[in-house]
């Protein structure tokens, strides 16, 4: 089954969402609107689509997830599996998992804005 029209569609769609948010967030910390996209390249800001599936695993008592890591980039878009639970944040020391809502993205802000 090709989708390639898809696919390429919906990476569009997301490098304009991430547009508009690069421009929202730093008006709600008091910058300029385009600080983000200045800091990140202006117009020739880079953008990555990668697709995972990650199947319910068989057993998860033992299983190995990933190691526990920061996201290098800017902005992250995740739409979660709600049939897949596994997402987890770090908040105060602790270990938090992640309990998205139905139909919406996860959006994590990586280190370079951090």
């Amino acid at each position: 089954m090709q989708r390639q029209p898809e696919v390429i569609e919906y990476g569009k769609q997301g490098v304009e969402l991430a547009g508009k948010l690069m421009k929202a967030l730093p008006i709600n910390l008091g910058l300029e609107e385009e600080f983000l996209q200045n800091a990140f390249g202006g117009d020739e800001i880079g953008a990555c689509l990668r697709l995972n599936f990650y199947p319910k695993c068989p057993h998860p008592d033992i299983t190995l997830g990933l190691s526990s890591h920061s996201d290098p980039g800017g902005i992250t878009f995740l739409l979660p599996d709600h049939d897949v639970p596994g997402l987890q944040v770090r908040k105060d020391h602790k270990w938090i998992i992640v309990n998205p809502a139905r139909h919406a993205f996860i959006v994590n802000i990586g280190d370079q804005i951090q």
